[in-house]
């Protein structure tokens, strides 16, 4: 669970970031609120941690291959030739992937923190789109 809140840190950065660089106000606003979200995720997450006693180890089940992912977040992060929206647009998409492949197989060992990954990966689509939106109305 600590590197899902850790990825969900990340982007709550970017999403930070990229709303203090824009000159638009709408999107501004947007992205300031996804953050404050990625925020409320990250509790939720901590919260289900603490609630279930369990500290899941990822790196344990199979297939959901983690250092493809994580490579991804990082590679996103550092590339500089990119901007702070790009890189919080492929970094929602990677987190929603990372918690879909995930959701299902810690269900097994937690349901209630599977739901809350499934949620968190509906949520992370409809943050993409609600922005993709705004770009292409922009």
């Amino acid at each position: 669970m600590s590197l899902l809140i850790e990825s969900e840190r990340k982007l709550k950065e970017l999403y930070e970031i990229a709303a203090r660089t824009t000159s638009d106000p709408e999107l501004k606003l947007l992205l300031s609120n996804s953050g404050k979200n990625s925020l409320k995720r990250m509790e939720k997450m901590r919260t289900a941690r603490v609630e279930t006693v369990v500290e899941i180890a990822l790196e344990a089940i199979t297939g959901l291959k983690l250092n493809e992912l994580l490579a991804k977040i990082n590679a996103t992060i550092e590339n500089g030739r990119i901007t702070n929206l790009e890189k919080v647009l492929t970094l929602e998409r990677t987190i929603s992937e990372l918690y879909s492949r995930t959701s299902p197989k810690i269900k097994q060992i937690s349901a209630e923190t599977g739901e809350l990954l499934t949620a968190l990966s509906h949520e992370s689509t409809e943050r993409l789109l609600e922005l993709e939106q705004h770009l292409k109305s922009a």
